[in-house]
């Protein structure tokens, strides 16, 4: 019992001082806003989606159409809010899956090192020599377009940055006395690193999904922008940014608004992990 106080009095802490930093609190409610209108997009949108009108195509912003038509007649303000929906549950998706299978590889190669260590590592190593976005090309390419295809690319890109975090934690945890305490006791490995290793590495973790999910959203953006993510129909921030670049002279709004949603959400998630880094190790704290 007297462990759960002392974590809930240390998320305390990190609550408090994250409130403290002002900037990392406006990012955090701005970012929640853009989350929820994500989310209930089918909702607030004022228009579905995928509804064309060729009687207003190319119309500039105005009362009707806020973020003005597309070449179709479409709606950019709800195309927008719909694309927001798929981009943020693809980066969402992709670092979940970089972040629980670069976990568990860092883990074991720190935990066990040895023969262990030295293959995940050396893997690791060859994945961080090829350009990120290079790899999630070549992935992409190799799998085919679509969301879960664009998930996996770009969550394969992120998986070393997680394996060396993961590993790097092991390491400076596995020799203390609480861990040789479980081994004493008849802890296996895998309850070990559950429940002793996994909880201390929880903080770092957070940080990089936070920075991830940012980074993330500009790779899948790429991706749909030279045409390996997500394909149209499906509304997506890059693939509109690639719908209107043969227009952009002529027509500003199919750019800039989808240009302008990756732009802030990416310097929002920045903003919040850098906050979230801050509040969580004290030591950082200008």
């Amino acid at each position: 019992m007297k462990r759960r106080g002392s974590g809930r009095g240390q998320w305390r802490d990190v609550w408090a001082r994250l409130r403290r930093n002002r900037v990392a609190m406006v990012s955090l409610v701005l970012l929640a806003l853009i989350l929820l209108a994500a989310i209930f997009s089918e909702w607030i949108a004022p228009y579905v989606y995928s509804q064309r009108d060729l009687t207003v195509t190319f119309r500039f912003p105005s009362l009707r159409h806020i973020f003005g038509t597309d070449n179709l007649g479409r709606d950019i303000f709800s195309r927008v809010l719909v694309g927001g929906r798929v981009s943020l549950l693809v980066a969402f998706g992709s670092v979940l899956l970089s972040a629980v299978a670069g976990c568990l590889l860092g883990a074991a190669a720190g935990y066990y090192g040895g023969r262990v260590e030295f293959c995940i590592m050396k893997l690791t190593d060859v994945m961080m020599a090829i350009p990120a976005f290079l790899l999630a090309v070549t992935v992409s390419a190799a799998l085919g377009t679509g969301l879960i295809n664009t998930a996996i690319a770009v969550g394969l890109t992120n998986i070393p940055r997680f394996v060396r975090l993961m590993r790097a934690e092991t390491l400076a945890v596995k020799g203390k006395e609480f861990i040789l305490a479980a081994r004493s006791y008849g802890a296996s490995d895998l309850s070990i690193i559950f429940r002793h290793i996994f909880p201390n590495a929880l903080s770092s973790t957070i940080v990089n999904v936070t920075l991830g999910v940012g980074t993330a959203i500009l790779q899948i953006s790429g991706l749909s922008f030279v045409g390996l993510g997500v394909r149209p129909p499906t509304p997506e921030w890059g693939s509109m940014l690639a719908a209107g670049r043969t227009y952009m002279r002529d027509f500003w709004p199919m750019v800039t608004f989808p240009g302008v949603a990756i732009v802030v959400t990416l310097i929002l998630f920045n903003l919040v992990g850098d906050g979230l880094r801050d509040a969580m190790d004290p030591r950082l704290k200008r």
